[in-house]
């Protein structure tokens, strides 16, 4: 046989090999779903000096695979190719390649693992998590990952999820992402499959969640159920149960607006209507809390708690704060100074977050308005000066004082911007009355900063109670005995001291009694003064000192006073 065809039989034999190996890997290839032997085939154009070997490993991942495409496109020479031929490759044969998620917005505490590494690693903005990475979100946390075909996965505080499969087919630009949700709950953006060939699957241990493209969110519950919510588009929620129970089913499909829930049996329960987004326009407009962020949450039929998040922007990329509060009030930690965004969802009994309402807020928390000293809350002035005093916080050296008549602020009998110290006093007439401080610093531009005011105190200006009557006197057997007209229900403090000051006393009582008596005084001049004391405790001023004077007594040999014919001591002269 003549070399050229021995050659010609070398490329029949190997043409009869490759139609055989073709036909067995079709059987395999071909075996998949109907879905994704549905999707068209891939044209390439051959170039001068490609092969079909090159094609299946360019296309394919695996060289070995050029008998599949000879078959399937009749080529019958596979060493002679002429270019511009058009060769058909099937989309069953084209392969996923590993790819990555990355990290495009993380707050709080949030670590990734990598596959079968126990060390933590913090996440950080910018990372690429490979397949298998298992993320860990903190009570504080919050993580946006992007996908390549622009689908964003949201991981809230408290959740767990793992990167199951993230892989591409670069030349179909299709994905295949499967995520892991162990605890918590994860919230989608995912955008739609081209073709038949990308997959995009939620799973729990107890459901899957199938999507095309969708808004939707997954969440792990309390009692270990699973629900899932749709916002836009259709999601398959499917329960892990073997066959469907008396009380669900294995699979519902899920539109905008619709949820389910998998009970801890693996089957699904009735479709239900998602709660209405909630009414936020009663929230106030102004946080001045630097600790706290505190905002009164309405009350609904139907829901059982709240689903809040703040952001920094108003797309709700940025969150800084997220969590789950039972209706009535929701507190977050302190936020610097600025404007946000809040986002809230209502959640039924069952677990299920209806549509999202949003509500521009802003905190304006500094400067810290100083802690107020006195008026005390509820205190009661006597007359019409009042003492104002706050501390002082540091570097802070302007402050701002307001007294009105009422609550709201609106009637003001005090409005003093130019304090340089917390302190000021003030004549008010009898009344009640409300007042607050600010702390007044400068901006970086240089411009006057005022903080927020402090909560406002209630004060009452009362009369005082009249000033005592002089007292009237004696001085029996050394004994200096004062008496006065009373008021009903009033009380008397006496005073008795041996200087017009009254610093050097011996005696001071609070009486009810209109009397008192102090025995035993050595000889000397004394002052006198008393304060009425009113039933509700307010306290008058002093009466003017009256000087009494204390003889010497003429006493016995047994020490008792010794007394004229009328009964009175006689003094020693």
């Amino acid at each position: 046989m003549s070399r050229e065809g021995a050659a010609r039989a070398a490329r029949l034999h190997a043409s009869c090999i490759g139609r055989c190996v073709a036909a067995a890997l079709l059987a395999l290839v071909f075996s998949s779903p109907p879905a994704v032997a549905a999707e068209p085939d891939l044209v390439h154009a051959v170039q001068a000096g490609e092969t079909l070997y090159g094609l299946a490993e360019q296309y394919t991942g695996r060289s070995d695979r050029w008998p599949l495409l000879q078959q399937h496109n009749r080529i019958a020479d596979p060493h002679r190719i002429e270019p511009g031929t058009h060769v058909r490759i099937p989309a069953a044969l084209l392969v996923f390649a590993p790819s990555f998620a990355t990290v495009a917005y993380v707050t709080g505490e949030v670590h990734q693992f990598a596959a079968q590494d126990m060390q933590p690693q913090p996440v950080q903005a910018g990372d690429r998590l490979p397949e298998g990475t298992r993320i860990e979100v903190g009570t504080d946390g919050y993580l946006r990952l992007a996908l390549s075909d622009g689908s964003v996965v949201r991981v809230p505080a408290n959740s767990t999820v793992r990167l199951a499969g993230v892989r591409r087919q670069e030349t179909l630009q299709a994905n295949e992402t499967l995520i892991q949700l162990d605890a918590g709950r994860v919230d989608v953006s995912a955008q739609p499959l081209r073709g038949a060939a990308g997959r995009f699957e939620i799973r729990t241990p107890l459901a899957v969640a199938s999507v095309r493209g969708t808004e939707f969110g997954v969440a792990i519950q309390p009692d270990a159920g699973v629900t899932g919510e749709v916002t836009h588009g259709a999601v398959d929620l499917k329960g892990r149960a073997r066959s469907s129970g008396p009380r669900g089913s294995r699979e519902q499909r899920l539109q905008a607006g619709e949820g389910a829930r998998v009970s801890r049996a693996g089957t699904v329960g009735a479709v239900r209507r998602l709660p209405e987004a909630p009414e936020l326009e009663t929230l106030p407009a102004t946080i001045t809390d630097a600790d706290f962020v505190r905002l009164p949450l309405p009350s609904a039929p139907g829901v059982a708690a709240y689903r809040v998040r703040i952001a920094r922007d108003a797309a709700m990329e940025q969150v800084v704060r997220n969590g789950v509060f039972e209706a009535g009030e929701l507190r977050f930690a302190g936020l610097d100074d600025g404007d946000y965004t809040l986002g809230a969802r209502g959640m039924d009994a069952e677990g299920l977050s209806g549509l999202e309402s949003t509500r521009a807020i802003r905190v304006k928390a500094r400067p810290v308005a100083p802690l107020s000293q006195a008026p005390a809350p509820g205190a009661r002035i006597v007359g019409s000066t009042v003492e104002f005093s706050c501390a002082q916080p540091a570097g802070i050296r302007r402050f701002r004082l307001q007294v009105a008549s009422d609550e709201s602020f609106k009637d003001l009998r005090v409005d003093d911007a130019e304090l340089r110290e917390c302190r000021r006093s003030a004549q008010l007439p009898v009344g009640r009355y409300f007042w607050r401080v600010a702390s007044v610093g400068v901006a970086s531009d240089g411009k006057t900063d005022q903080g927020p005011f402090g909560g406002g105190r209630r004060f009452d200006v009362v009369e005082p109670p009249p000033v005592p009557p002089p007292p009237r006197f004696g001085d029996a057997d050394g004994t200096l005995q004062l008496y006065w007209s009373a008021l009903p229900g009033y009380r008397y403090r006496v005073e008795v001291a041996r200087d017009s000051a009254f610093v050097d006393l011996v005696g001071a009582e609070t009486r009810s009694e209109a009397s008192l008596q102090l025995e035993s005084l050595p000889s000397g001049t004394y002052y006198v003064r008393m304060q009425a004391i009113a039933p509700e405790g307010d306290a008058g001023a002093f009466s003017v000192p009256q000087a009494v004077r204390i003889g010497p007594v003429l006493r016995d040999a047994s020490g008792g006073a010794v007394h004229d014919g009328d009964g009175r001591p006689i003094g020693r002269q």
